[in-house]
C-alpha cells in the first residue's frame, strides 16, 4: 500500500501559516489598544496630580492658573487624540478579526478535505490488508491440502 499523500498539503500548511500571521496581527492590535488605554490613564493621573499640587499651595498667582488652564487644554486635546486613535484601533481590530475568521475558515476547509482523504485512504488500506490476509489464508489452506 502506498503511503498517504494529500496533494494540497503545501497549500494547507501555507493557509495555517497565514492563519498564524493574521492571529499575530490581531494580538499586535490588542497590544496597541492596551497601550493607548494605559496612555490615557497616565495622562489623567498626571493632570490629577498637577491639579492637586497647584491647589494645595496656600496662594496662587494668575500665571500659575493660566499655565494650569493651558495645560488642561493641552491634556484635553491629547486625550481627544488618544480617543480618536483608539477608535481607529477598534476599527482595525474588527477588520482584523474578520481576516482571522476568513483565514481560519480557509485553513479548516483544507484540513477537513485532508481528514476526508485520510479516512478514505485508511479505509482502502484496511480493505487491501483484509484482501491480502484472505488471499494468504486461502493460499495456506490450498498448500496444506
Amino acid at each position: 500500500m502506498k503511503r498517504f499523500d494529500f496533494p494540497l498539503e503545501r497549500v494547507r500548511r501555507w493557509r495555517f501559516e497565514q492563519l498564524n500571521l493574521e492571529e499575530l496581527k490581531l494580538q499586535q492590535l490588542f497590544a496597541e489598544r492596551q497601550a493607548l488605554e494605559r496612555a490615557k490613564v497616565q495622562i489623567r493621573a498626571e493632570i490629577d496630580r498637577i491639579g492637586r499640587d497647584v491647589l494645595s499651595k496656600p496662594s496662587l498667582e494668575s500665571g500659575e492658573l493660566q499655565t494650569l488652564d493651558s495645560f488642561r487644554g493641552f491634556v484635553r486635546r491629547k486625550l481627544q487624540e488618544l480617543a480618536n486613535r483608539q477608535q481607529q484601533s477598534e476599527a482595525k481590530i474588527v477588520e482584523q478579526r474578520q481576516a482571522v475568521i476568513e483565514a481560519r475558515r480557509q485553513f479548516e476547509l483544507l484540513d477537513r478535505l485532508r481528514q476526508t482523504a485520510l479516512t478514505e485512504w485508511r479505509s482502502e488500506a484496511n480493505k487491501e490488508q483484509e484482501t491480502l490476509a484472505a488471499e494468504m489464508f486461502l493460499a495456506k489452506t490450498i498448500r496444506n491440502l
